[in-house]
């Protein structure tokens, strides 16, 4: 928190002309976070939806079920260390909690996790792409070959993980574990692998649960120029893309951060010079994206943290669990 303090105070003061833009995002703040809120709620359904596309058809549960799976995934990245993990275990036992096979629950979780970086990929391309068709990157081409850099060495090294497990490795610590936790399976890690190799080869699931997270990248540029309509400073749906393109390329660069606080302010603010947007500007629609977070994140731990517990309480009652969520 006090290095996201820090950044945030550097960054006012370093733009002390633009003052008058951050005091016109404070009257309009909650506006401001209401249009975010509300263009995010259908980006988690569409993510949900591009989840649910990798499962087969006799085993999904309803899209609202899948919707508050991703709703804890994603307050768990926005607010807890390394929470994309984090979160994505979290929600893969919870989705084996309502009758898909473990190895298929978190297989699915790690694809779409993986589908949600190539998709990024193809985004970010875009970006640049539009950035450098409109004449303005041709001195700025370090910075956009840095959030695609990014953006492409991240998803490279989830497939390639995924595909070249050291199995033998994993197996032999798990056994290790196993001695000491017997409910520990050694032979899961291989169970995992081969329930994700068979996605891999299933190309209709891949590109459908690609153009669903796809369409939900494009709703971020939405949103971007929502808040900056509302504050006064007019930008097309295209240099809104580059803005947001580029901006969550960069911050994958503080995934270990919850939130990837601070260098997700910094990565809107860089990446919204590139197409003239005041740093004062670009810092106020930091700032909504991140209470916007904080706001949808919060409650998401709670349920998230009651849906744990709840088959938990069942169990100790004597009666059965209702479904998680």
């Amino acid at each position: 928190m006090l290095l996201g303090a820090c950044v945030l105070l550097a960054a006012v003061a370093l733009n002390h002309d633009d003052l008058a833009a951050l005091r016109r995002m404070l009257a309009e703040a909650p506006f401001a976070v209401a249009i975010s809120i509300a263009v995010h709620l259908p980006q988690i359904l569409l993510t949900a939806l591009a989840w649910r596309a990798l499962l087969p058809p006799a085993e999904r549960p309803s899209l609202g079920a899948m919707a508050l799976l991703r709703w804890y995934r994603e307050s768990a990245n926005a607010l807890l260390p390394a929470g994309a993990l984090v979160g994505q275990a979290a929600a893969a036992r919870l989705l084996a909690r309502r009758g898909v096979a473990g190895d298929r629950a978190g297989a699915t979780a790690t694809v779409d996790l993986t589908l949600e970086g190539i998709s990024q990929l193809f985004f970010t391309l875009a970006g640049v792409a539009l950035l450098l068709a409109g004449g303005d990157g041709a001195g700025l081409l370090g910075f956009a070959a840095a959030g695609f850099g990014i953006a492409l060495g991240g998803a490279a090294a989830m497939v390639l993980v995924q595909r070249r497990l050291p199995l033998k490795l994993l197996e032999r610590g798990l056994a290790r574990l196993a001695r000491r936790w017997p409910a520990l399976r050694p032979g899961w890690i291989g169970e995992l692998q081969v329930a994700i190799l068979a996605l891999h080869a299933d190309w209709p699931r891949l590109v459908l649960a690609c153009l669903w997270h796809s369409a939900a990248w494009v709703l971020g540029a939405v949103e971007i120029a929502g808040v900056l309509w509302l504050l006064g400073h007019d930008v097309t749906l295209a240099e809104a893309l580059v803005i947001e393109s580029l901006a969550q390329a960069l911050r994958n660069a503080g995934f270990m951060l919850p939130g990837a606080l601070a260098v997700q302010e910094g990565a809107i603010i860089g990446a919204a010079a590139l197409v003239g947007v005041p740093p004062g500007l670009a810092l106020a629609v930091a700032l909504v994206r991140r209470a916007r977070e904080v706001v949808i994140s919060l409650p998401g731990l709670i349920a998230w943290q009651r849906a744990e517990l709840r088959p938990m309480r069942s169990v100790a009652g004597g009666g059965t669990a209702p479904g998680d969520g």
